[in-house]
């Protein structure tokens, strides 16, 4: 079923990204308003520098809680440097690799995204668990 296919068919682009000298409030403000848990970052060439995770936001800084839900202080936020937090030089496939093998990667090493480059390492794509789940789920 997934032998064959190419990783351009479930892959996101274009990819939401973050600079890596943007602030790391900004990662927090991407990740509460366009429902996103992955970001690639990338130099002002859009080349892929690292990976950063709402899983390593949690790590960072613990939010506030408030009647209105979590919040972050970009303050307090923007005392961390995004090039310290993100995962850098994270694995990366390219749009005509097998989805089989993002597979394959994603569960050995427990990624829930696979940044997607073209062979200059310039961000093409990004490819998530959710998006292979909800293909999955189409073909059952």
């Amino acid at each position: 079923m997934m032998r064959g296919m190419k990783i351009k068919e479930l892959m996101v682009s274009p990819v939401i990204t973050v600079q890596e000298d943007d602030p790391f409030s900004k990662v927090e403000e991407k990740f509460r308003t366009k429902g996103i848990r992955h970001l690639p970052v990338v130099d002002s060439g859009g080349l892929l520098k690292g990976i950063v995770t709402q899983r390593d936001l949690y790590r960072t800084l613990s939010p506030r809680l408030t009647e209105e839900g979590i919040y972050y202080a970009p303050e307090a936020l923007d005392e961390f440097v995004l090039k310290r937090v993100m995962k850098q030089e994270p694995v990366a496939l390219g749009p005509d690799d097998e989805l089989a093998k993002a597979v394959e990667i994603m569960a050995r090493n427990k990624f829930g995204a696979i940044p997607v480059v073209d062979k200059d390492r310039k961000v093409v794509g990004i490819l998530t668990e959710t998006d292979i789940l909800k293909w999955l789920a189409r073909q059952l």
